[in-house]
């Protein structure tokens, strides 16, 4: 079982890697400070070029699938790591997403095509109004722009069930083209297979070209992910199994085996290899959660107790950013962040029951509190955006 666990997880890590023919990638620095993926077509120039920009929490990598729709289609794509995320290290702030919007914009020369996903379409519609950002289509997914009368065309991308967006106020524009999908959230706008292919449609009108059929190659990623996450909790079962000393390390083991499972899988999903200036971060989070975890197990408390508090925090951050009364104006913009945070913390956080849970079987409290902090100090610390 074991051996059976491990070449699931190498299948799920070749499947994760495969990437749409005729696209090429390649890793590389913007404006000198702004961590950039190039996805471009391996065909001869010249090619329109599409910028993207992520959402708060995320990174370039979880642009990587519009890209690779875009690069197929003849664009040649830049997905960037916002202010704070991701292998930046600039901080975020809305003047410094700004400015660095404006750096990589004239970085590139042109911007043909804008793809923003909810912060990162916000960034690129402040770089609109300042002047920096003049683009024959603007593409918005999971955000409500306003990009004034003079304006390029603008396409909204959003799902029916969007947390964070208004869709009344989305069918209410009259000045935009709108494509829902009925099947995605907020964070899964920008890998909808519907929303992808109107985005590459429109794209492709923009600039004058006919659009390729949709690529394919993202449903080979799709399944490593799961090949590897299965072969990951093959591992969880079987490997303490093997020795006695193995054992005695299952605190550290079985979350190690989850995270290996992610960081091989879903590099091209969500950016999840190790980051060397996060890793601080990362230890800090996790002592913290290990600390809170032997708090309330001192308390007698049961350890969903830490996640129910942060869904608590998290479902009040997004009634408050939606009513007026309470916030309005600039002031929904704080509501609107920690919720974003919140509902990210709260998914890694039953994540890390469902670890503890798995432990609760005949060992100590103290080995699935220490894994649950390994897996949460990663995760959180991964995708936590820096503000200092």
């Amino acid at each position: 079982m074991a051996a059976a666990a491990i070449a699931s997880l190498i299948a799920g890590a070749l499947l994760a890697h495969v990437i749409e023919p005729g696209v090429g990638v390649e890793k590389l620095m913007l404006a000198g400070d702004t961590p950039a993926i190039h996805l471009f077509p391996k065909t001869s120039g010249p090619h329109p070029v599409a910028l993207l920009a992520h959402g708060v929490t995320a990174s370039k990598e979880t642009m990587f699938r519009f890209g690779e729709a875009m690069a197929a289609a003849g664009f040649d794509c830049y997905a960037v790591d916002m202010a704070g995320h991701g292998e930046s290290r600039l901080r975020l702030s809305g003047p410094e997403l700004v400015a660095q919007m404006g750096r990589v914009i004239r970085a590139l020369g042109r911007v043909d095509v804008f793809v923003g996903h909810s912060m990162g379409a916000a960034a690129g519609e402040a770089s609109f109004h300042n002047g920096d950002l003049k683009p024959k289509l603007f593409i918005a997914a999971g955000a409500n722009v306003n990009l004034g009368e003079r304006g390029p065309p603008l396409l909204l991308l959003a799902g029916d069930l969007d947390e964070l967006v208004s869709l009344a106020s989305l069918k209410a524009r009259s000045d935009a083209r709108l494509v829902l999908s009925p099947w995605s959230d907020h964070v899964l706008e920008i890998f909808d297979p519907r929303l992808v292919n109107a985005g590459v449609e429109a794209a492709c009108a923009a600039v004058g070209r006919t659009p390729p059929p949709p690529p394919r190659s993202w449903l080979w990623r799709l399944a490593g992910v799961m090949c590897g996450m299965a072969g990951a909790l093959g591992l969880m079962r079987n490997l303490t199994k093997l020795d006695p000393r193995f054992a005695r390390a299952r605190g550290i083991l079985v979350p190690a085996a989850l995270l290996v499972a992610v960081v091989f899988t879903t590099g091209w999903w969500f950016g999840a290899g190790p980051i060397l200036h996060r890793i601080p971060l990362q230890l800090s989070i996790g002592v913290i959660v290990w600390l809170a975890l032997t708090g309330t197990g001192k308390l007698g408390l049961p350890r969903w107790t830490l996640a129910a508090v942060v869904a608590t925090f998290t479902l009040l951050c997004i009634i408050v950013q939606f009513n007026p009364a309470v916030a309005s104006g600039e002031e929904r913009i704080p509501f609107h962040l920690m919720a974003l945070i919140g509902m990210l913390c709260t998914l890694f956080a039953g994540v890390g029951l469902l670890l503890g849970r798995r432990m609760a079987s005949g060992d100590s409290r103290r080995d699935g509190d220490l894994a649950v902090a390994i897996f949460l100090g990663y995760a959180i610390g991964q995708w936590m955006p820096k503000f200092f």
